[in-house]
């Protein structure tokens, strides 16, 4: 965007203490930071409904003008690309919002920025993608480069290069894995979620004791993948896995070194750093499953913040909070407290009045209710203001939203419980709370099959009035009706669709799909299909 462009110019001239960033990478967004809080976040894909869409959503952040004048001051304004930073600013995101005065950070993701290898080995000009990198973060903007792996696949063994702290590898990262199965599967590069819900139906012992002891190396590439030199985009997995039973062994296996591999990950960065806070971010931090093992499997005393905007959605927010602080130099902590930050919908409908008492009936009575409020939620994960709701007690519920919303009658479906009823119904013996559903948790009851998966395990949203609390009045209702404090939650969006953003959206998902009713709590009205 040209600087002269007269918007910009005017959010120059009033804005002093703020900074938007925007990434035009897949999953593009635009965000605004004010007095390092982020303010608004914009998903481009949930303009255009294209999943995980690239392109410029920071011209809708602009044209939220009116909200944006009452900042005063001056705006940061930057761009990401595929040679920004990246890995930094998945850090930079997740330490800001951690908390924590003082944390490593590590990053997990398919890859990041390219990186040139200044090494004689390599052809001048050669170049890796980040792959896993290792920050110790303080503020107000130090972060200290400790370990890193770039990813050049087929032309070196465990090279160090240039950088003593920068290692060039043989091999991927654990986000790439998921990818590059998918890709061969005939999924899209974006369906991680299915492979890990798939590897809940294996049926036997996977070969993971073989390679448990050491794991924290590179990866060996050579026992899964086909290697083509000519081109690193053509790799594929070996066409050997052809019914659902065998892909489901391959994926328990990938599930099983990823996690072992994050965790001793986490416990090298620990050790390098000399730092017990640990932040977690980059897309593969998304793999509930994993941050359960790791959270299980580290000792008591090392603290864990996994960030919940961690996919390169999040990655502008990482560039506006790092410009910030860089720039006022301010030690201020804004730990997150909300991942409501979407654009604030105006809600003008006409539909029945309603209570949170009479929702609550009709999901008693076996209706499905989408909910809709007016800010959207952040990342990956529907929270309570673009969600579907049903029955968890329906021991059909499974199969009855997964037909409703096209998806494959293997996959899972989460859970929203009310935080102080949380451990009489699932395993937190680990965990105090979930708040933004990154965690698959054991099920203590079986009054809940419809959100409880083959595995016996949930991904659970524990919910505090303060968080939401027309969301959190409304479980409360369903409880005092049937004794179960949580529904079922879905993201509010068809297969092969996004999340619903604004009230039209809703409206032609309602009228497209078997959805009975949607409810805005705000107005307490209903549209009925």
């Amino acid at each position: 965007m040209d600087i002269r462009d007269p918007l910009l110019i005017s959010l120059l001239v009033n804005m002093k203490t703020s900074k938007i960033a925007f990434s035009t990478w897949h999953d593009a967004s635009a965000s605004l930071v004010v007095d390092g809080k982020l303010d608004l976040l914009i998903h481009q894909e949930r303009l255009t409904h294209v999943k995980h869409d690239r392109g410029n959503s920071y011209t809708e952040l602009l044209n939220q003008r009116d909200e944006l004048k009452t900042y005063e001051g001056e705006v940061g304004f930057c761009a990401l690309d595929k040679n920004s930073n990246h890995h930094l600013y998945h850090a930079a995101h997740s330490f800001y919002d951690s908390g924590y005065r003082e944390a490593v950070c590590v990053v997990i993701d398919g890859m990041g920025s390219e990186v040139e290898i200044n090494d004689s080995k390599f052809e001048k000009g050669s170049s890796g993608r980040e792959c896993v990198t290792i920050y110790k973060a303080s503020y107000p903007n130090e972060f200290k480069l400790i370990h890193r792996i770039v990813s050049v696949p087929f032309e070196s063994g465990n090279l160090p290069f240039g950088d003593p702290k920068s290692f060039v590898k043989k091999q991927i990262s654990p986000g790439m894995i998921f990818q590059k199965t998918c890709q061969n599967w005939g999924m899209e590069w974006y369906d991680a979620g299915k492979l890990m819900a798939m590897s809940s139906f294996a049926d036997e012992p996977t070969h993971f004791s073989k390679i448990c002891n050491n794991i924290w190396r590179p990866f060996n590439i050579e026992d899964v993948f086909e290697i083509n030199e000519k081109d690193v985009r053509d790799v594929k997995l070996i066409q050997k896995y052809e019914t659902f039973q065998e892909k489901a062994n391959f994926c328990k296996w990938i599930q099983e070194y990823c996690q072992e591999y994050t965790k001793q990950t986490i416990v090298k960065a620990i050790e390098l750093s000399g730092c017990k806070n640990v932040c977690l971010s980059g897309g593969y931090f998304l793999n509930c499953v994993s941050n359960s093992y790791v959270r299980k499997n580290l000792p008591k005393d090392i603290n864990i913040f996994v960030e919940p905007i961690c996919g390169d959605d999040g990655v502008s927010i990482g560039l506006a909070k790092l410009l910030y602080h860089t720039e006022t130099k301010s030690k201020k902590i804004t730990s997150l407290d909300t991942v409501y930050k979407g654009i604030e919908r105006e809600i003008n409908v006409d539909g029945i009045t309603t209570s949170p008492e009479e929702v609550a009936q009709l999901l008693a009575d076996g209706k499905v209710v989408s909910i809709f409020q007016s800010r959207s939620e952040c990342g990956a994960r529907a929270l309570g203001n673009r969600s579907i709701l049903y029955d968890p007690r329906d021991p059909h519920g499974k199969d009855r939203i997964n037909k409703l919303k096209g998806r494959e009658d293997y996959r899972p479906l989460a859970a929203t419980v009310l935080y102080e009823h949380a451990k009489k119904w699932f395993d937190m013996s680990f965990l105090d709370e979930s708040p933004y559903m990154l965690y698959a948790l054991d099920v203590l009851s079986d009054k809940i099959p419809a959100v409880c998966h083959v595995d016996n395990t949930c991904r659970v949203q524990t919910l505090k009035k303060k968080f939401n609390p027309h969301y959190y009045e409304l479980i409360n209702q369903f409880h005092k009706i049937t004794g179960v404090p949580l529904l079922l939650n879905t993201s509010f969006n068809l297969a092969g669709d996004t999340i619903v953003e604004t009230v039209e959206d809703a409206i032609r998902t309602l009228s497209m799909s078997e959805i009975d009713y949607v409810y805005f709590p705000e107005k307490n009205l209903v549209i009925q299909k």
